[in-house]
């Protein structure tokens, strides 16, 4: 059965957004290799496995280790040999929304851009021969309206910020680059959710917004590759 089925790693996949896109995906079809800093701590997600048995393998991965992201591409080969949907989801938001420069901590700064942009490089780059083996394989980068620098207004989110910002670039280029073979590459905001790292004022709950990235995964063409998509796949919605 797995072989008729699409296959999507989920970084991050053991709360919030993450998880709730493991179960839209495993809803619509798409077998779920579901990453987790710490698995032993992710009921949530366990319940989701066993609720979907067979549908989803849950994988021990820290986004910020080589040999933890090598070992999670080596299950995904053993167990699949191909991956067709790579949603770099994982992030780390360290600061208060309005911390000013004085009070910032600037060791925020380097842990926050090795998860929300050195993670996002190291799991793609071990997952690239996985995705390029793929008919019509994806690469989705989660990413925010807060890295947006054209509708930036206040001095919000300086970690977490540049951090989005920086990986917008880093999508517009892996796009360049994987353009020839196929591999579709594009950053998309969820909108406003009501997570931990969201807050409880977010307009949308991890459901619904996971459910329309999960649709917008599901039909992103070549045109779509390079671009800031929002959760039902518009651009122009967010500006770089």
């Amino acid at each position: 059965m797995l072989l008729e089925m699409k296959r999507a790693l989920i970084t991050g996949a053991n709360r919030g957004i993450g998880l709730a896109l493991a179960e839209a995906l495993v809803n619509r079809g798409v077998f779920v290799f579901a990453g987790a800093r710490k698995p032993d701590n992710a009921s949530e997600l366990d319940r989701l496995r066993e609720h979907h048995r067979g549908l989803i393998e849950i994988i021990p991965l820290e986004v910020t280790s080589d040999e933890s992201v090598r070992r999670c591409a080596d299950t995904v080969k053993g167990v699949s040999g191909t991956l067709d949907i790579l949603v770099n989801n994982a992030a780390v938001f360290l600061e208060e929304t309005n911390t000013g420069l004085a009070a910032l901590d600037l060791d925020w700064f380097a842990e926050t851009v090795a998860v929300n942009v050195g993670g996002v490089a190291r799991v793609t780059r071990a997952l690239l021969p996985l995705l390029g083996a793929a008919e019509q394989p994806c690469i989705v980068n989660i990413s925010s309206g807060a890295g947006s620098i054209g509708d930036k207004t206040d001095h919000h989110y300086y970690c977490y910020g540049a951090s989005k910002a920086a990986l917008n670039h880093f999508t517009v280029g892996l796009a360049h680059e994987l353009r020839p073979g196929g591999i579709v590459v594009v950053a998309l905001s969820p909108g406003w959710v009501r997570t931990d790292m969201g807050g409880p004022g977010g307009e949308l709950t991890p459901e619904e917004s996971a459910s329309a990235i999960a649709d917008t995964i599901l039909k992103l063409e070549p045109a779509d590759s390079g671009c800031f998509l929002d959760r039902l796949g518009r651009k122009g919605k967010y500006v770089w």
